[in-house]
Order: C-alpha cells, then sequence, then structure tokens
C-alpha cells in the first residue's frame, strides 16, 4: 500500500506531465481550430484567452479546398514521401528495407561503434557545407540522391539495434548453429524478427525526421520539382502571408501525417526506448 508522500509524488508527477502536454498542444490545437475558420476570424479571439479561441462560431472548409485544388500541396507530400518511406513492411516476418536494414546489419566493433554514436552526436549544421561539397562532387545535387543518400543510415538506429541484439540469448544462436544454419540466415530468420519493435521504432523515427526536414532540403534540392513539404511550407507563407487560414491548414495537414504514425506504434517506441536504456 502507496503512502501519503508516494500518493503525493505520483498525482504532482501527473500535474507536471499535465502541465507539460497541455503547453505543446494547445498551440497546435489553436492551429488546426483556426484553419476552419473565416481569414477575418483567426485572431480576433486569440489576444485573450476564452472558450471562443478554441470554439470558432463558423466553421468553413474553403482553407482545405484551396489547399487541394490551388496548390501543388498534394505533389509536395509525395515528394516528401519518397525519401521518407523506408518503411518496413507490415508483416512481422519481413524484412526491413532500405536504410533500416543497413543500420541493423552495421558492424559493432566497440571502435566503429564509438565512431557511430559520434555521428548523431554531431550537430548536422557542423557538417553540410562538407556535405553539400561530397554530395556535388557527384553531381547529386538537385536530384533524389542527395535528399534520400545522406541519411541511408541512422547512428541513432544502428544504437537501438546494438543494445537490443546485446540482450538476446546466445543459445538461440548456437542452436541455429548446430541446426547447420548460416550466419545470414541465423540474423534474417531468427534476429530480424525478434527485434520488430525496434525495427517499428527505428522507422518511426527516421520517418519522423525525414518528414520534418527542413535545412538539407532546401540546400541540397533547389528545383521546384523537387520541393519538400516542409520547404514548400515556409515558401507559402512567403507567398500567402495574409492568408493564415490557408498556411494553417497546410501546416494541420503535414502535421497529421507526422502525429498519426506516432500515435499508433507509441508503444512500440516507448518500449524500444525504454529497454535500450537510452534518455
Amino acid at each position: 500500500m502507496m503512502t501519503r508522500s508516494e500518493r503525493f509524488v505520483i498525482v504532482g508527477r501527473n500535474f507536471a506531465l499535465t502541465l507539460v502536454a497541455c503547453i505543446i498542444l494547445v498551440p497546435l490545437l489553436w492551429v488546426m481550430i483556426s484553419s476552419f475558420r473565416p481569414a477575418a476570424d483567426i485572431f480576433q479571439h486569440s489576444p485573450q484567452l476564452s472558450l471562443q479561441t478554441f470554439v470558432p462560431k463558423t466553421i468553413v472548409f474553403d482553407n482545405y479546398a484551396h489547399l487541394l485544388r490551388g496548390t501543388s500541396f498534394d505533389r509536395w507530400q509525395i515528394r516528401s514521401s519518397s525519401p521518407s518511406a523506408r518503411w518496413p513492411s507490415a508483416s512481422r516476418s519481413a524484412r526491413p528495407r532500405g536504410s533500416l536494414s543497413r543500420s541493423s546489419i552495421s558492424p559493432f566493433k566497440r571502435t566503429l561503434f564509438v565512431l557511430t554514436i559520434v555521428t548523431f552526436m554531431m550537430p548536422f549544421e557542423a557538417i553540410v557545407i562538407p556535405l553539400y561539397v561530397m554530395v556535388r562532387s557527384l553531381s547529386w545535387n538537385d536530384t533524389f540522391y542527395a535528399l534520400i543518400m545522406p541519411e541511408v543510415s541512422s547512428g541513432l538506429v544502428i544504437f537501438l539495434f546494438r543494445q537490443f541484439f546485446g540482450k538476446l540469448n546466445k543459445e538461440l544462436f548456437e542452436a541455429a548453429r548446430v541446426d547447420g544454419a548460416s550466419w545470414p540466415r541465423i540474423f534474417f530468420e531468427v534476429a530480424l524478427p525478434l527485434s520488430w519493435p525496434t525495427v517499428v521504432a527505428g522507422g518511426l523515427m527516421m520517418f519522423i525526421h525525414q518528414w520534418d526536414a527542413f535545412f538539407w532540403p532546401l540546400v541540397a534540392a533547389t528545383k521546384t520539382e523537387l520541393t519538400m513539404v516542409q520547404v514548400a511550407i515556409a515558401r507559402y507563407q512567403q507567398f500567402e502571408q495574409s492568408d493564415f487560414g490557408r498556411l494553417f491548414a497546410a501546416i494541420t495537414v503535414a502535421s497529421l501525417v507526422a502525429i498519426i504514425p506516432f500515435m499508433a506504434l507509441q508503444r512500440h517506441y516507448v518500449r524500444t526506448i525504454i529497454d535500450s536504456g537510452f534518455k
């Protein structure tokens, strides 16, 4: 039975988490609601926080209609999905593709692992210039290669796989070797099916990271036909400065594309983070 002090700690922690969640979610909720308001009503009640701030008197869908018919927003999303969709198959027995598979089979020697850890600890802004010079020397600038290849493997995902594989019982591998299985077969048919939560969490991380990417797509792909969704929203804000309703509609759609997969798969994400000991 919990003591009074333990109950007080739990209540205080839950209150703090709820407060933080409100601080994070309230601005996003206001943007989503404002996307359904007429342009003249968006900022009418925002200076004073009240019920009318979050409950519009009139609901319109003109902003979303313009987004679908008056812009190339659907193309922006498809282009952003192309480098982002290195996603595992829905079948648990399927092998992960793309950067996930490369991250899962990376060598685990200590020295190389330390170098791998350094790659995701280093700020991207510190390597953007040499990375751009390398991409340009390969004639990849203004191509999908420039958007895909720098993220073909992730140091953070390699870390998650290493932590998971390090906790597997070695007797599984020894039993498979006794049965005559090769090491590649053991990896793909024994280790990877057990690592499904890590595959999902790693894929989720990389999808959201690529979907939210702004700086590198802005630098590496300047052609209009390669515009990513976040870059397009920034340019849309410049072109439509007075029409915040349409801007908020674009932000809402782009946010939901990242929020919905995370909410659906968050239990795998949380489980992987806890098992890896990553804080």
